[in-house]
């Protein structure tokens, strides 16, 4: 069996955790021979959250923290008029309000109003650590959980229907904003509460997407014929990074974290400029940045070592 090595972009399903998803992944792997594999995904799911998961593998999960503020676009579904202790409709209705009052106008307006930057409350259900222990199990428990604030951009928000007391929105935003948050707030802004009903992720930006993501299913469909085609050169990922072809001396090189001269034919790149080395065959062994290395020569030090 190979040593697995890039990426899978999983279209969730309702229900499972993102972690679940992963450790369901592992387990196919797992039946399959390959032993341990390490794993990371970007960007949790609620259980309630559907779509685009993006799950690295093997050494390329050093590439996560190079994606985490991509932004990412969904669709949302807020029930309005009962807020819930976690803001979403797993959580327990801890108020409720008529709305027959309100109508589809108020209900835009006040989605609307929530384009731009601002500072959005963490939910207290939210893996975010306090004290090195997530804020979730602090609040299960019936622990306090210290509020916290971050600042996020809702880059765009468009209203797709009202049909009270639901509605529905697509918002491209800022990476770690959270939609709970934002239905919670919108709810607020109406003087009724609110809470997601319905979240699916429909990318982050215009490298992980739908379109070239995969259900479970079609992974271990393919696990069981000996393939392993869902699997993605995260070269693919990286396209703002400038290839820089290396031979095995440069590899055994970079594989211990050494700058390597930039040969000639590739002068044409910069000094701070953003590379990715790569193997003849095109797999990814490292990115990195230019910078200077002798007199008149440039070279290229790995950040980040894939192989």
């Amino acid at each position: 069996m190979p040593l697995l090595n890039g990426v899978v972009i999983i279209d969730k399903p309702v229900g499972p955790s993102s972690n679940q998803v992963m450790d369901r992944l592992k387990g196919r792997l797992r039946a399959c021979g390959l032993g341990r594999v390490k794993m990371g995904f970007l960007g949790t799911l609620d259980p309630i959250a559907s779509g685009v998961l993006p799950v690295f593998i093997g050494k390329s999960t050093k590439l996560i923290s190079a994606f985490e503020r991509l932004d990412k676009t969904y669709r949302v579904t807020v029930r309005l008029g009962q807020r819930t202790d976690t803001c979403d409709a797993e959580g327990k209705v801890i108020a409720e309000h008529d709305t027959a009052a309100l109508t589809p106008r108020e209900v835009r307006a006040a989605v609307l109003s929530f384009q731009g930057m601002q500072a959005q409350q963490v939910p207290r259900f939210s893996a975010v650590k306090v004290g090195g222990v997530p804020a979730y199990r602090l609040a299960r428990a019936g622990k306090p959980v210290p509020p916290r604030t971050r600042r996020v951009i809702i880059h765009q928000i468009d209203v797709e229907a009202v049909e009270l007391p639901f509605a529905t929105f697509r918002t491209t935003c800022s990476g770690g904003t959270y939609m709970r948050s934002l239905a919670d707030s919108i709810g607020e802004k109406l003087g009724v509460g609110g809470h997601v009903t319905a979240l699916r992720r429909l990318g982050c930006e215009c490298l992980f997407t739908l379109e070239n993501s995969i259900t479970l299913e079609r992974v271990e469909e393919d696990l069981q014929t000996g393939g392993f085609g869902f699997l993605l050169n995260p070269s693919e990922f990286l396209p703002n990074y400038l290839p820089l072809i290396v031979e095995d001396h440069s590899e055994r090189q970079l594989r211990d974290g050494r700058i390597i001269p930039i040969a000639e034919e590739s002068a044409s790149l910069r000094p701070a400029a953003k590379v990715k080395a790569l193997r003849p065959s095109g797999v990814l062994v490292a990115i990195g940045e230019v910078v200077p290395y002798r007199r008149d020569v440039l070279g290229f030090q790995p950040t980040k070592v894939l192989v």
